[in-house]
């Protein structure tokens, strides 16, 4: 029987969710997503997607994270940049967030640095570009660069 092709399964927030790294699984390497991942196993290296990444209370990352939202309940070592960051109760969290808005919830356990910035200065930094020029930086985690982004936001951290 022939049925029209799936995009990928809506989730609650009407997202799309195209990928999910199931509970045992090891994956390692570079990944862009079109839309949503969920994380339930563990992966390693550079992950970047158009939606919502999820690490659930399972899973691991020991990666450098890219999505529009990024909620942790799991285990990530390493860089995260989005537009929102959550942290709930069971995260544990070493490494750089860079963000416009990070909220961590009551026993969420972070270690490491977070760097506010507006969403289009993430949205640079994510492109390895200069926010004031446009032009590509070539490295946007350099000493250099760090200086300028931490600088420009106002902290907007919040406890649930």
């Amino acid at each position: 029987m022939l049925r029209k092709k799936d995009n990928g399964t809506p989730t609650g927030g009407g997202q799309t969710l195209n990928t999910i790294i199931g509970r045992g699984t090891v994956m390692e390497g570079t990944v862009t997503v079109e839309n949503g991942v969920r994380i339930d196993g563990v992966f390693k290296g550079e992950l970047k997607c158009s939606g919502t990444l999820t690490i659930s209370q399972n899973g691991q990352a020991y990666a450098e994270l890219e999505g529009k939202e990024v909620y942790v309940n799991g285990i990530v070592r390493g860089t995260v940049r989005a537009q929102k960051v959550r942290l709930d109760s069971q995260a544990r969290f070493i490494g750089d967030i860079h963000a416009s808005a990070l909220s961590m919830a009551e026993g969420a356990v972070f270690h490491g640095s977070c760097t506010m910035d507006s969403h289009d200065e993430v949205k640079d930094i994510a492109m390895d570009t200069d926010a004031a020029s446009g032009i590509p930086t070539g490295e946007a985690s350099g000493a250099e660069g760090n200086n300028r982004h931490q600088a420009a936001g106002t902290p907007q951290v919040a406890t649930n």
